[in-house]
């Protein structure tokens, strides 16, 4: 009997778990992006929410949520009810934050559930003005015969984590200096007050594209595709900075594991859009194309690649 009831349980539970992921959503889905409007980050989310509505016949609200090196919105996120009704589209900042932030109030394994890849661009490595080099390989040349200046956009921002990383890969003496984000950053760089800084294409390459900074080096073992004309990392025979960029998409922990495929499916549908793949083109960027299971993984390695940074640094001491 009791086998019975366990066997009849087991089938009322799997029955309502399909029924909720035929019927997702059922209600407005809410988006948080933990940074300002206008960024990166938003410029994708935006046109996203449009193509989702066409799927979900639902509405889908863009909440920007900034601050704490966007652990406010994801903290936010964390506390919703594990249903899909309310997800995050975050960078690898979430990544970033667990190796520096010991307070955060949640788990970053336990209470995310990473659902999705979106968009992929590789670390860019640009020079501003005071920088004579045209090439990663001139650069590390460079950097051995004079003081180097690293811009990042903030402590423990991803341009500040790929700083270090690329100092300790190719034993450079450099040093990193903060800023207050990536556009005060680029200003410096350009102004002469700082010499490099590493981002996404996304934020470097408008910059590139009208001649006001140089990009020397992809950071990456070979060039990439939308970008043939610019040196990689791997050329100049650095390795351990092959850490693409990217902007992904969360829930909280404890979602439904179908639920998750389903919402990663709808999620691509709409990412192979005509309108994203013009936006993707746009920021020189590719669509994710891995399972949640591969992600997970990525979002796991990325975190444990950063603590280690962060202790071998003595990032944040």
């Amino acid at each position: 009997m009791k086998k019975i009831i366990v066997a009849a349980l087991g089938a009322v539970l799997s029955t309502t778990a399909a029924f909720a992921q035929d019927n997702y959503p059922s209600g407005p889905v809410t988006i948080i992006v933990p940074y300002g409007t206008g960024g990166s980050t938003d410029v994708t989310a935006r046109p996203l929410a449009i193509e989702l509505e066409k799927i979900w016949g639902q509405p889908v609200v863009i909440e920007n949520k900034p601050g704490a090196g966007s652990m406010i919105g994801t903290t936010e996120m964390t506390q919703a009810a594990p249903d899909g009704l309310t997800l995050l589209i975050n960078t690898a900042a979430i990544t970033t934050a667990p190796a520096l932030q010991s307070d955060l109030q949640f788990d970053p394994e336990k209470d995310v559930t990473p659902i999705s890849l979106l968009v992929t661009s590789p670390y860019v490595l640009v020079g501003g003005a005071k920088v004579e080099s045209t090439d990663f390989a001139g650069f590390l040349e460079e950097a051995q015969k004079r003081p180097m200046f690293m811009a990042t956009a903030g402590p423990g921002s991803s341009s500040h984590f790929m700083s270090e990383l690329v100092i300790q890969a190719a034993n450079l003496p450099a040093d990193v200096v903060h800023f207050s984000g990536a556009g005060e950053s680029m200003t410096n760089l350009m102004g002469g007050h700082a010499d490099t800084y590493i981002s996404t294409t996304a934020s470097v390459m408008p910059y590139v594209n009208d001649g006001r900074v140089k990009a020397l080096a992809v950071l990456a073992p070979e060039r990439f595709e939308l970008l043939p004309d610019v040196p990689s990392s791997g050329e100049a025979g650095i390795s351990g900075v092959e850490i693409n960029g990217w902007v992904a998409l969360f829930g909280p922990g404890g979602m439904d594991e179908a639920l998750v495929e389903k919402i990663s499916a709808d999620f691509g549908t709409a990412m192979a859009s005509d309108a994203m793949k013009e936006q993707l083109e746009q920021n020189f960027a590719v669509a994710g194309k891995l399972t949640p299971a591969e992600f997970r993984n990525v979002y796991l390695s990325d975190m444990k690649t950063w603590k280690d940074l962060a202790v071998a640094r003595g990032i944040g001491k």
